[in-house]
């Protein structure tokens, strides 16, 4: 993995996987929530208690996040995505170089294409026990 900031995701069983912080070169591009609902309706959805600490080693409540597992080319990424930005969604960071090394318009197709296509990416939701976004 590259030597950018990361965020740190801690699982359940203690072990950590880093995501590379991917927000400057996506920018403050919003994402409208709607592009969840795809996905949530074909039950893509896996429950897990994560904990989760920002690029500054600060606390942050895993419960307003989510991850997008797809697999493109036989490659399985990830992306980890706010999604308590008002009724919107946000890309933070994602766990593989290759796609952190896409440009901007490229990451926001791959994700957007994934979220409206889950069975063609594989594409599996993961959330937190206490988040908001199945109640929409």
């Amino acid at each position: 993995m590259s030597k950018q900031p990361v965020w740190k995701l801690k699982l359940p069983d203690g072990g950590v996987e880093d995501f590379i912080d991917i927000r400057r070169k996506v920018g403050n591009r919003i994402l409208r929530a709607y592009l969840l609902k795809p996905t949530k309706e074909e039950g893509r959805i896996t429950i897990l208690d994560y904990s989760l600490r920002g690029p500054k080693d600060e606390f942050r409540n895993f419960s307003k996040f989510f991850i997008l597992r797809a697999n493109r080319d036989s490659k399985i990424f990830r992306f980890l995505v706010e999604a308590a930005v008002y009724e919107n969604i946000r890309i933070v960071g994602t766990d593989r170089d290759f796609i952190a090394e896409k440009s901007p318009e490229e990451l926001i197709e791959i994700f957007t294409d994934a979220m409206q296509n889950p069975s063609m990416w594989n594409s599996q939701l993961t959330i937190g026990p206490d988040s908001k976004i199945t109640e929409s």
